[in-house]
Protein backbone atom coordinates (compact mmCIF):
# COMPACT_ATOMS: atom_id res chain seq x y z
CA UNK A 1 0.00 0.00 0.00
CA UNK A 2 1.46 3.52 -1.35
CA UNK A 3 0.30 6.18 1.60
CA UNK A 4 2.88 8.88 0.56
CA UNK A 5 2.31 11.10 -2.63
CA UNK A 6 5.73 12.53 -2.64
CA UNK A 7 7.57 12.82 -6.31
CA UNK A 8 11.04 11.28 -5.87
CA UNK A 9 13.03 12.68 -8.65
CA UNK A 10 15.75 10.36 -8.45
CA UNK A 11 13.52 7.51 -9.63
CA UNK A 12 13.16 6.42 -12.93
CA UNK A 13 9.82 4.97 -12.37
CA UNK A 14 8.73 7.77 -10.40
CA UNK A 15 10.13 10.13 -13.24
CA UNK A 16 7.75 8.00 -16.05
CA UNK A 17 4.60 7.77 -13.53
CA UNK A 18 4.86 11.69 -13.48
CA UNK A 19 4.86 12.70 -17.19
CA UNK A 20 2.36 9.58 -17.86
CA UNK A 21 0.14 10.87 -15.29
CA UNK A 22 1.02 14.72 -16.51
CA UNK A 23 0.17 14.01 -20.24
CA UNK A 24 -3.03 11.94 -19.42
CA UNK A 25 -4.45 15.22 -17.16
CA UNK A 26 -3.33 17.05 -20.82
CA UNK A 27 -5.66 14.78 -23.14
CA UNK A 28 -8.59 13.83 -20.84
CA UNK A 29 -11.06 16.09 -19.33
CA UNK A 30 -11.92 15.07 -15.78
CA UNK A 31 -12.25 17.99 -14.52
CA UNK A 32 -15.03 18.48 -11.32
CA UNK A 33 -17.29 21.39 -10.99
CA UNK A 34 -19.49 23.26 -8.84
CA UNK A 35 -22.85 24.72 -9.07
CA UNK A 36 -23.42 28.20 -8.24
CA UNK A 37 -26.51 29.80 -9.74
CA UNK A 38 -27.57 27.21 -12.13
CA UNK A 39 -23.58 26.96 -13.57
CA UNK A 40 -21.03 25.24 -13.24
CA UNK A 41 -17.75 26.72 -12.31
CA UNK A 42 -14.26 24.39 -12.73
CA UNK A 43 -12.61 23.58 -9.71
CA UNK A 44 -8.86 24.76 -9.89
CA UNK A 45 -6.22 23.05 -8.40
CA UNK A 46 -6.59 20.32 -5.67
CA UNK A 47 -9.60 19.86 -3.14
CA UNK A 48 -8.46 20.25 0.06
CA UNK A 49 -9.84 18.97 3.93
CA UNK A 50 -11.20 22.13 4.78
CA UNK A 51 -11.23 24.02 1.02
CA UNK A 52 -11.40 24.12 -2.41
CA UNK A 53 -10.89 26.87 -4.95
CA UNK A 54 -13.21 27.73 -7.70
CA UNK A 55 -13.04 29.60 -10.81
CA UNK A 56 -15.82 32.19 -10.85
CA UNK A 57 -13.82 34.94 -13.26
CA UNK A 58 -16.07 37.06 -15.13
CA UNK A 59 -19.21 35.73 -13.22
CA UNK A 60 -21.86 37.74 -11.10
CA UNK A 61 -21.57 35.29 -7.84
CA UNK A 62 -21.88 37.21 -4.30
CA UNK A 63 -21.57 36.47 -0.70
CA UNK A 64 -23.95 34.30 0.25
CA UNK A 65 -25.13 32.22 -3.10
CA UNK A 66 -26.04 28.69 -2.23
CA UNK A 67 -23.57 26.45 -3.52
CA UNK A 68 -23.76 22.78 -4.65
CA UNK A 69 -21.16 20.37 -4.58
CA UNK A 70 -21.95 16.51 -5.43
CA UNK A 71 -20.46 13.85 -3.47
CA UNK A 72 -21.09 10.63 -2.16
CA UNK A 73 -22.96 10.46 1.06
CA UNK A 74 -20.49 7.80 1.49
CA UNK A 75 -16.92 10.05 2.34
CA UNK A 76 -18.71 12.93 3.86
CA UNK A 77 -18.83 12.88 7.71
CA UNK A 78 -22.37 11.99 9.43
CA UNK A 79 -22.26 15.03 11.38
CA UNK A 80 -23.01 16.92 8.17
CA UNK A 81 -26.77 18.06 7.63
CA UNK A 82 -27.84 16.02 4.47
CA UNK A 83 -30.54 17.60 2.25
CA UNK A 84 -31.67 15.27 -0.53
CA UNK A 85 -33.20 17.00 -4.07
Amino acid sequence: MNVGNKNDTFRFIDKIRNAKNSLVKLIKDDRIYVKIKNKNYPIVGKIGMNHIAIDITDSDIKLGDEVCIEVSPIYVDSKIRREYI
